[in-house]
């Protein structure tokens, strides 16, 4: 059992885990005997982690998904909510790219008004919102990544 299952025991039925002010555990699950998280962040964003069985060899370059791995580490954040340390690595990816729009309503009913923070960045922001082919990655479209991520994972090993 990874630090993953662990966390998303933490969370429970609740809809969110805050990691701290800035940063939620949305949900995650286990596909193909892989473990994966979805996290959603107050700048409007999504990020999805895998974590790694112990071993497990992979080019990161060779690996498709929302905009290239962007994360590989033993640490994150999310793992100091934990009683019991853990050290499995986790790889991940962010829609955080030039074609990733934010979800401010999901970011204000997450983490708040924030002093109408949200109602600025959204009139700020408009015109780049507006803009041909920005969309904003849903769960859905992260799970879905997370585990297009994974079956890449087994078939690398499946290769080697």
């Amino acid at each position: 059992m990874s630090c993953i299952t662990q966390l998303l025991e933490l969370k429970g039925k609740e809809e969110y885990l805050f990691v701290h002010d800035s940063v939620v555990i949305e949900g995650g699950g286990v596909f193909k005997d892989y473990e994966y998280l979805i996290v959603f962040t107050s700048h409007g964003h999504r990020c999805g982690y895998v974590a790694l069985p112990s071993g497990i060899e992979f080019e990161t370059d060779e690996l498709q998904v929302h905009g290239g791995i962007t994360f590989e580490d033993e640490h994150h954040a999310a793992k100091d909510l934990l009683v019991v340390p853990c050290n499995d690595t986790w790889i991940g990816f962010d829609a955080a790219h030039c074609d990733d729009s934010s979800c401010y309503a999901t970011a204000r009913k997450v983490f708040g008004d924030q002093n109408g923070r949200y109602d600025l960045i959204e009139e700020i922001t408009k015109p780049i919102r507006d803009y041909p082919g920005m969309t904003h990655k849903t769960y859905d479209y992260m799970e879905n990544e997370c585990k297009y991520l994974i079956d890449q994972l087994i078939e690398s090993q499946n290769a080697a």
